[in-house]
């Protein structure tokens, strides 16, 4: 006797097969992509290029994920006030800044994107201007399937000075499309927000699949450095990037997490977190004509006789594609550098300040810093560890407007991450070795970024990274305070792959594990938590 067998399709299986446009990539457009998983029915792959994860292929119906009525998941009216706070709280930061920036409050707010309907009665969003753009099955329908965005750019007046994109550009695989309508239908001074789930944040990266965000039927999810990409493709410029911190009731945490019952999760409605969910806040205004680019490179010297004048000669001598000065900072040498140094008093490119006594590397940084006029900063050493000919690598990524902030890591590129090899102390290049891994690992987790070597001297930076920051640190420490300050002042590294060869401690070389290790490593704790902004 023969049996019929046939296949019984799910709901996931359903929703698979409706999807069958397979796309490259919605931020750079590069068709080389890495599998992910599967959630649902819908195929989730990572972008190779940039980073960007998205959905792939696409099509099929998606339910209107911006009306947050329709999701049960903020049925609770505590639950729908943690949200109200959230959104209100990065309105605020966003006006604040523009208000900072531009010398005057914006006079209209445009919100759109995941919204509830106190949304337009709250008095703190009404008391800044905001006018919220409600969009209706249909208009989130002609988002996501073309990236038509009529529905919020016949909104966009002349007196919008902020248009505030709530997880709005994830909706679409058109995000491109979507950012040049809002740069062409905006005035030339107006400014745009992102609040968006970030896919390279800790609870992301730690949850991976199985954090909630994932399931909100989104189109891809952004990370600092491709919604960077996005914008300064459509012409913008990052003015400011930063995390949301959200409070949310642990029965609500609880119920997007599992499925714990109903009676449970009611239970702790009232139980309240400040945790990190991943929402973080970009801010762009448009690239204007800048004042010509200048690099700026702080030289901090002290008792390097041996190596000084040939470094001076070398910095000097390398050509750039901007205009650069030199600022060197002599910290009162004990072995005859100040008179090397001396005599590059009056070269074309060059200044020269004396210390009256050294007070540790991270006080000659910070008097160069304050000296410097460039546009552009680079940090370099008295000596020959690091490759000068870098130098073109570390600022491309700057003058392209990819990015503000540069880490030359020594790791990137390496078939392990033995950086130092020291012939005469193996041991104390170990440990170096492991710490430098161990920096790392505690930057990524305590600031949410993607790093290799937070401790590498090439930070090459826009000026503008620092505003607002007073930097404090006296001696090698300030390497992790300029990486952790000027991250929590909005701006994401990228890592660009360096050469380096160490020189041992009978060549000069002046760290001590014992005695800069520990005041470094504490230093990720104490401008994470403490009162520096």
């Amino acid at each position: 006797m023969s049996r019929t067998l046939t296949f019984e399709t799910t709901a996931a299986v359903e929703a698979a097969r409706e999807r069958s446009a397979f796309i490259d990539c919605p931020v750079c457009g590069s068709s080389v992509n890495g599998y992910l998983f599967h959630k649902r029915g819908v195929r989730f792959v990572r972008c190779l290029a940039c980073g960007l994860v998205y959905v792939n292929p696409t099509g099929g119906e998606g339910a209107n994920y911006f009306d947050m009525n329709a999701f049960e998941a903020h049925r609770d009216p505590r639950d729908r006030g943690h949200y109200l706070n959230t959104v209100r709280s990065a309105v605020a930061k966003m006006c604040d800044e523009y208000t900072r920036r531009v010398g005057r409050a914006p006079r209209r707010v445009l919100l759109v994107g995941r919204y509830l309907p106190e949304f337009r009665t709250d008095g703190d969003l009404v008391g800044r201007g905001v006018v919220v753009v409600e969009v209706d099955q249909s208009q989130f329908d002609a988002l996501r399937r073309t990236g038509d965005a009529r529905s919020l750019i016949e909104h966009i007046t002349p007196e919008v000075d902020l248009v505030v994109l709530n997880e709005y550009i994830e909706a679409t695989s058109h995000m491109r499309s979507v950012v040049s309508g809002i740069q062409q239908a905006s005035h030339p001074e107006a400014w745009v927000g992102v609040v968006y789930a970030n896919a390279a944040s800790l609870p992301a990266r730690i949850l991976r699949r199985y954090w909630p965000r994932y399931f909100d039927m989104k189109s891809a999810f952004l990370s600092a450095p491709n919604i960077a990409e996005l914008f300064v493709g459509a012409g913008y410029e990052m003015v400011r990037q930063r995390a949301v911190p959200s409070e949310l009731s642990a029965g609500y945490a609880l119920e997007r997490m599992s499925s714990a019952p109903k009676g449970v999760t009611q239970s702790l409605r009232a139980l309240e977190l400040k945790v990190p969910t991943g929402t973080h806040q970009a801010l762009f205004r448009r690239r204007s004509v800048r004042a010509p680019e200048k690099l700026t490179i702080v030289l901090p010297v002290y008792n390097e006789a041996r190596y000084v004048a040939d470094v001076i000669e070398a910095v000097l001598a390398k050509q750039v594609k901007i205009p650069k000065e030199v600022i060197v900072v002599e910290s009162n040498s004990t072995d005859g550098t100040r008179d090397i140094v001396k005599r590059f008093e009056g070269r074309d490119g060059i200044k020269v300040i004396y210390e009256d006594a050294p007070r540790g590397k991270g006080r000659a940084v910070r008097t160069g810093l304050a000296a410097a006029s460039g546009t552009i900063i680079l940090i370099q050493d008295a000596d020959f560890e690091y490759d000068l000919d870098d130098y073109d690598a570390l600022l491309e990524p700057i003058l392209q407007h990819k990015t503000s902030f540069v880490l030359g890591s020594r790791s990137l590129g390496l078939d392990d991450w033995k950086v130092r090899k020291y012939a005469a102390t193996p041991i104390r290049g170990f440990l170096m070795n492991f710490a430098q891994v161990g920096f790392a690992k505690t930057f990524n987790l305590l600031y949410q970024q993607q790093v290799t070597d937070v401790n590498t001297m090439f930070k090459v930076f826009r000026a503008e990274c620092l505003d607002g920051v007073d930097l404090v640190s006296e001696g090698f420490n300030l390497d992790i305070e300029l990486a952790c300050r000027i991250v929590k002042n909005g701006y994401a590294p990228m890592e660009v792959p360096v050469n380096y060869v160490s020189r041992g401690f009978d060549e000069g070389k002046k760290i001590d594990f014992w005695r800069d290790a520990w005041p470094s490593y504490l230093a990720f704790f104490r401008f994470r938590f403490g009162g520096e902004s």
